[in-house]
């Protein structure tokens, strides 16, 4: 095949905008079509050999693989290789984890499938991923094992149908893309079938320069630059791309593909000297931009700023520039060229990727290689886990409430129980310590998913033995010698239901609401008229992200104490609907405990999810051993006031929340 250096300069014009789009760059807010018109070119230089092959009786299938793999893997491994390092001392268990399961998805070219499932290319967190843009990668080697097959198979049996049989595949492709970005957006956005047609796109030109004359056209040319630049500036992350609006930069591409010839205007930038060698370092510039930024953000306390991002760039331009000359020419060069038997090759290869898949599954099978961190955040993360003990889950088989395992301090004559799903779980030891000091035992009865609520559940499937559970609790409880029981839940995420189960029957009605009013007066109300005092912990502020995780990232990063917080009018926003059924019982045997009080308010309008590096909270909603032992002694206080005001015969009075 002749060497177009406007090829070249159109490599250019795809990666600049990727990579200043993935810096952050506000005015390449489309910067991301730069993997279609890659996607394009792509599809136009494999089908133009692979014809010219196939009409010379030189195609070979073992051939055409080793020129892939020499072209791809050698700098894919190498920036692989320069990763682990800075993976390994700088990101946290949890995202070491998903890093560990890119690795296994890049050996696999399945990277688009992982990113997929794991996280939106768009999503705030992306910036942090350093193989994330892999994925274009993952979509490329999973289009060269089909469409050499595809035209070797109609080469050999009807070669006439060939031209036409693509084209019919691109449209079906582009019309599966245009109703899977409204229906499926993410995946459209990841999966090959929806980004065939824009290889295909390629091939077609590929094809029509066989047929025609070769002549630029300085308007079409022109035109299709003109395309891709308006695609860079004027698409967003809102734009559904791929669809039917991604041919403006796909057409564009095929135009300058077709048309810019040496005699036209678009032809000569494209082929000026720092086009073509930007053209030429763009793989390798690409496989570097991401893990330079996703580091560096990784690494930062506040998000680097825009000049740090632009010399990043620069940077990624120069590694890329070392690994085009040092890496991939040695493997690609005709002569002298590194690994020269395909034999040899494919055994590197092969035990390459089996190392990367092994050492992937470790840092998976291990949740990110914990020990690997210096001690005291490892000490700050053991510290924090929230306790699952005594936590029946869905399906585990228990018989009757409590566990004879989960009494605690049952030597005690006195003795309360904690009702409820896994916040109780997580309250549960800094509770029984407590009142261990008081000569008072604690029996522990949860159940994962279960809000203490009779006759309902949500409908989720680990919550549908949450009735019978619920029924087999209060009636243990209302038969029981206790006369003192705290009832805990994530009544935020129970009563933001929209669907639930009552009495084994699925409800969305408009009456719902009312129909959970009375189940919970009706719960409270069983243990009440049974002479048991019940203590209500309302809900507590709740994070958007891992907060005992977020706490060790910053101190890992250098910050000795962070603290972090929500606005106290989001808390408040979020937590009224659950006051609402919360607040509904009034018999002078209630007793309310607002942890409100003790996140909210040492500054004005915000509440700590963390302070000064003490975690509350370990993931989203769960206390951490210090956010428990808070409302223990929060529940402690409201216990004693009430013994106090019961023994000086003057009524209970419940306390108010905000």
């Amino acid at each position: 095949m002749i060497y177009r250096r406007e090829i070249d300069g159109l490599r250019a014009v795809a990666v600049m905008p990727v990579i200043l789009f993935h810096a952050g760059f506000s005015l390449f807010t489309g910067g991301f079509i730069g993997v279609d018109v890659f996607f394009v070119i792509s599809g136009f230089l494999i089908t133009s050999i692979i014809l010219e092959e196939m009409r010379n009786g030189t195609f070979s299938l073992a051939a055409f693989y080793e020129r892939r793999a020499r072209r791809i893997l050698p700098a894919l491994f190498l920036v692989i290789l320069c990763c682990l390092p800075f993976a390994w001392l700088w990101v946290m268990p949890e995202e070491f984890r998903g890093f560990s399961d890119s690795l296994i998805a890049t050996s696999l070219s399945g990277a688009n499938f992982l990113f997929w499932f794991k996280s939106g290319y768009f999503a705030p967190e992306a910036g942090e991923v350093p193989l994330l843009h892999i994925w274009s990668l993952a979509v490329e080697e999973q289009y060269y094992m089909f469409f050499p097959l595809l035209v070797l198979f109609l080469w050999k049996r009807k070669r006439s149908w060939l031209f036409a049989a693509l084209v019919a595949i691109a449209f079906v492709s582009l019309a599966y893309s245009e109703w899977a970005s409204r229906v499926f957006p993410s995946a459209n956005f990841y999966f090959l079938p929806s980004r065939a047609w824009e290889f295909l796109a390629g091939s077609i030109c590929s094809f029509i320069e066989l047929k025609r004359q070769k002549r630029g056209s300085n308007p079409l040319s022109f035109l299709g630059l003109c395309m891709i630049g308006f695609s860079v500036f004027y698409f967003d992350e809102t734009s559904p791309i791929p669809s039917t609006l991604a041919l403006v930069p796909v057409v564009g591409a095929m135009l300058v593909l077709l048309f810019a010839r040496q005699e036209t205007f678009a032809a000569a930038l494209l082929s000026t000297r720092a086009f073509i060698m930007v053209g030429k370092i763009s793989y390798s510039a690409y496989l570097w931009h991401q893990p330079l930024f996703a580091f560096a953000r990784i690494r930062s306390i506040d998000p680097p700023s825009i000049t740090v991002m632009g010399l990043l760039a620069c940077f990624s331009l120069v590694l890329g520039y070392l690994s085009w000359r040092f890496v991939e020419q040695p493997f690609r060069r005709s002569r002298d060229r590194l690994l020269p038997s395909r034999r040899g090759l494919a055994v590197s290869v092969s035990v390459f990727l089996a190392a990367l898949i092994a050492f992937g599954l470790y840092g998976h099978d291990t949740r990110g290689i914990p020990w690997r961190l210096p001690e005291p955040i490892k000490n700050f993360i053991a510290g924090s886990e929230w306790s699952k003990k005594c936590l029946i889950e869905s399906g585990s088989g228990w018989d009757a409430v409590p566990i004879s395992s989960c009494i605690f301090n049952s030597s005690h004559p006195q003795t309360y129980a904690i009702l409820g799903d896994s916040l109780a779980s997580a309250l549960t030891p800094a509770l029984a310590k407590r009142l261990d000091g008081m000569g008072i035992g604690l029996e522990q009865i949860t159940h994962s998913f279960c809000a203490p609520v009779a006759d309902v559940s949500m409908v989720p499937v680990p919550a549908r033995e949450c009735d019978a559970f619920n029924a087999a609790a209060i009636d243990y409880l209302v038969n029981s010698k206790v006369k003192t029981v705290v009832l805990a839940a994530s009544w935020q995420i129970f009563f933001g239901q929209s669907r639930y189960v009552f009495n084994g029957e699925e409800v969305a009605t408009s009456d719902v609401r009312l129909r959970l009013r009375d189940a919970f007066d009706q719960t409270v109300g069983d243990l009440t008229s049974a002479g048991i005092r019940v203590v209500i912990v309302y809900p507590h502020p709740r994070g958007d992200t891992e907060i005992a995780a977020k706490v060790a990232k910053l101190m890992h990063k250098g910050m000795p104490a962070p603290t972090i917080t929500i606005a106290q009018d989001e808390f408040l926003q979020q937590s009224l609907p659950s006051y609402a059924y919360l607040d509904d019982p009034k018999d002078r045997h209630v007793l309310r405990v607002d942890p409100a009080k003790i996140f909210c308010g040492v500054e004005a309008g915000r509440c700590d999810l963390a302070r000064e590096g003490r975690a509350f909270i370990f993931d989203k909603v769960h206390f951490t051993p210090a956010g428990a032992e808070a409302v223990a002694d929060e529940i402690l206080l409201a216990l004693r006031r009430d013994d106090m005001v019961a023994e000086n015969g003057v009524a209970v009075l419940s306390p108010s929340h905000f």
